[in-house]
This record gives C-alpha cells, structure tokens and sequence, in this order.
C-alpha cells in the first residue's frame, strides 16, 4: 500500500540521518579500521598527512595525540609538541569527573540515544597522564629540561586527579544485567591483568624519578620510585634505584638493602644511564554484540572489549657490547583493559538510556509509518549500534626499562638494525629513549 506522508517523512529524516553520520566520527566506520591505513605508511609524514584531517573535527583531541606520537617517532619534536599542546587544550576544557562518568549527559545527549561515537572523543584518563609523560620526553630532547619537569609535576598531578575523580564518580550500577555481559567483564578484568586501576602507571613514575634525580630532585625521585615498587614489587630495575637513592638520602637505607639487597655504589668516573623502551603498539577495541527481542521488535547493543594479548618477547638491546636485562614496567594493552573495564558502569548506564529510546522509536515509528515504518527505524537501530572503539593507538604495547652505571665515554647503543652513540660523563645521567612500533623506530638520549 502506498506510504503516508508521514511514513515518507520518517524514512527522508531516518536517511538524512544515516548519510549525516556517514560523516561523522566513527559511526560506520571503526576507528581502528581508519588508524591501519595511518599506521601502515612507512614514512611517517605520509601518516602525518592522513591524521591532519581529523585535527579540525570532534575527535580533535585523539587526532591530535595520534599525531603527536607519531610526529615524536619520526624525530620531529618540535612538531611533536605543538600537536601534544593541542591536546592539552582540549583536556583543560573537561572537568576530570566528566572525563571517567557519565556525569555532563546533556553535551552526550546525542550519544546517549544514538551512539557513543557520536560524542566527542575526550580521552581515557591513562591517555591523560601518558600524554604528560611523552611531552616530557619532547622537551627533555629539546634541551628544555625546566620545561619536562613542569610536565612531569602535570604526570603526577593527573595520576592523583584521575583517581580520585573515579573514586568519587563510580556507583554501583546495574542499568543492564545480562550473564553475557558478566562474562565480558571476567574477560576484561583478565585482559587487564595485575593492573589494579588504569591511572597509576609505573612507567610514567620511573620516568618522571630519572628526570627527577638527574636535576637534583632526589626526594621528589625516591617518592615516585617507592610508588612504583607499590604496584611492582619484584621489579629489578625499580628495587635497585629505590635502594641507590635510599642510601644516597640516608632515608631508611639499612631497610631497603635488606628487602632488595645492596646496590653497588658508583666509582668517581662513573655516569648513570637510564634506558626507556617503547616497543609495540596498543591493542585496539573490539566489539561484542548482544541481540535480543523487546515487544517483538529486534534490537542488539554492541559493546567495547579487549581480547588479552600475549607480552611481547624481551628485544635485545646492547650497549658497550653488553645486552642489557631490561625489566618490563607496564604493559599498555592491560592498562587500557582496566580503563574500559572502570568506564563499564558509565557505558551500561548510556546503553540502558539508548535501549529504551531505540524501543520507544520503534513504537513511534510503526505508529507514524506502519509495518513499513517499523522496519525502517529497526534497520536504522541496527547500523546505528556500533560499539565505540576510539582509543589512542599509537601508543607502545609495553615499555620496560634499565638503569645502571658506566665509565665516562660514549658507547655504541644498538636495537636490531638501529644504532645511536651515547654520551656518558662521570657524575652525571643519561637519559635513552628508545621507541619501536614495529614499523618506526626511533632511539634518543640526553646527558643531563
């Protein structure tokens, strides 16, 4: 039978819709689909060149991380800082408790009774205080050392206004109960492995105590070392500089050599090096979907989750012809499992919002546009649930690290293929970051 006018109408404005969200951020097309054909280009101002589209729309802030990163690992660090500061801007304009909640529901109304891809992209707050961390390390290379600790006091702040933002924002919420989600959130919690909560990262403390210690903030260094050892007892590289400086301060040195035993002291010529490794790339979101059947009327939602990965095996690294025992410090793809896991009770509450809308859209629907109308906005219900997969890829899978003591001299550093001199002075500390995606590598050091 023909279709009313007003049948006509809901189909027009069901299209419009749909051609509206072709262009929006990641509605039909997932984010991580988009970031392979970035993340494949072997040069990286090829990369560069396919991020600076999304820098002017409403995932400006994960744009702008992306390009960040991937401007650092081609060496281009004063690139690398412009874009990071971009970020910067766009965190400043979301208060911490919007960033890990559902709190602000009118700016996510949209999301809220459509998709989440359709809110602006805002960033995890892990995302937040790596994003701290990695400017450090820019302006380190730039000589700017006052500049990286200013950002490495932001790394620490945002670590504490993280957690308790979460602290005070998370309710016990069960919008939507389904054993199927259960299972997903056992899942989750493996993926995330021993990470007790995504802000506390103990890469980021070990960074922050080098740049720390190397510019004579020895106390402020042995803070974030014994935080650290919190989360990582059994760390090597972390027990043995916690024990240096312990007994360098003269502050419970006795206590610390006999938890983790005595650290050889260094000899008058000697200098100190710090070795940062980044190698991988982050896992990306997946999808699970969970189909059901309301007054007769088909929906499905579709959620996040994170399949658990293997480590990545150790990559020799050698220095003054010596392969170094890095000791892993964090492993990225668990951090972002805890993260998705700590927004759940926040997605599940939006999820609850859009299930109810999209039932009461299909009632609407079959009353305005019949049979016909029906299909229609259950067709549309279907496209429109896609589960919202942005995260920051380019960050590493996992980083370690290694520190210890040399003669003064310069040394050949060598990873794979990759090779770098490194300067040591007596007295002093290098800094070595060493950044493999697996498809660009970059190898920095610092004498400070």
């Amino acid at each position: 039978m023909p279709l009313s006018l007003s049948g006509r109408s809901l189909l027009v404005a069901l299209c419009l819709v749909l051609l509206g969200g072709c262009a929006s951020s990641s509605l039909f097309v997932p984010y991580p689909a988009r970031f392979a054909q970035v993340s494949q280009q072997e040069e990286p101002a090829q990369a560069l060149s396919q991020l600076s589209a999304g820098l002017s729309g409403g995932d400006q802030l994960l744009y702008a991380q992306e390009s960040g990163r991937v401007a650092a690992l081609a060496g281009d660090f004063a690139a690398s800082i412009n874009f990071y500061q971009q970020a910067q801007r766009r965190y400043q304009q979301y208060d911490w408790k919007a960033l890990v909640s559902l709190s602000d529901l009118g700016s996510q109304a949209l999301g809220a009774t459509v998709s989440d891809n359709l809110i602006p992209y805002r960033g995890q707050a892990y995302e937040r205080v790596l994003l701290h961390q990695q400017q450090s390390l820019n302006y380190l290379w730039q000589g700017q050392l006052d500049d990286a600790l200013v950002e490495v006091r932001l790394a620490n702040q945002a670590q504490q206004l993280a957690q308790q933002a979460y602290g005070e924002a998370l309710h016990s919420n069960k919008a939507l109960q389904s054993g199927r989600i259960d299972a997903e959130l056992s899942a989750l919690d493996k993926a995330a492995g021993q990470a007790p909560d995504s802000f506390i990262n103990p890469y980021v403390l070990f960074s922050n105590a080098a740049l720390y210690d190397a510019a004579g903030l020895s106390n402020d260094a042995l803070v974030d070392l014994r935080q650290a050892l919190q989360l990582q007892p059994s760390n090597p590289v972390l027990q043995r500089e916690f024990v240096r400086l312990s007994c360098q301060l003269h502050i419970d040195c006795a206590s610390a050599e006999q938890r983790f035993g005595p650290v050889m002291p260094m000899g008058v010529n000697d200098g100190r090096v710090v070795l940062l490794h980044e190698s991988g790339q982050v896992a990306a979101k997946q999808t699970f979907w969970l189909p059901f059947h309301w007054d007769s009327n088909y929906q499905q939602i579709a959620m996040p989750y994170y399949y658990p990965r293997q480590a990545l095996p150790p990559q020799q690294i050698t220095l003054a012809q010596q392969s170094l025992p890095l000791a892993r410090l964090v492993q990225f793809d668990a951090l972002a499992a805890r993260s998705l896991r700590e927004q759940y009770p926040f997605l599940l509450a939006r999820q609850a919002i859009r299930v109810a809308t999209k039932h009461n859209g299909n009632r609407w629907a079959q009353q305005a546009g019949g049979d016909l109308g029906g299909v229609a906005m259950q067709i549309f219900n279907v496209l429109t649930e896609q589960a919202d997969r942005r995260s920051w890829l380019s960050l590493p899978q996992q980083a370690s690290g290694w520190s210890g003591a040399l003669a003064a001299g310069q040394y050949q550093l060598t990873v794979g293929s990759h090779s770098s001199t490194i300067k040591v002075a007596a007295g002093r500390t290098t800094i070595v970051w060493i950044a493999d995606s697996g498809v660009w590598t970059q190898i920095q050091s610092q004498l400070l």
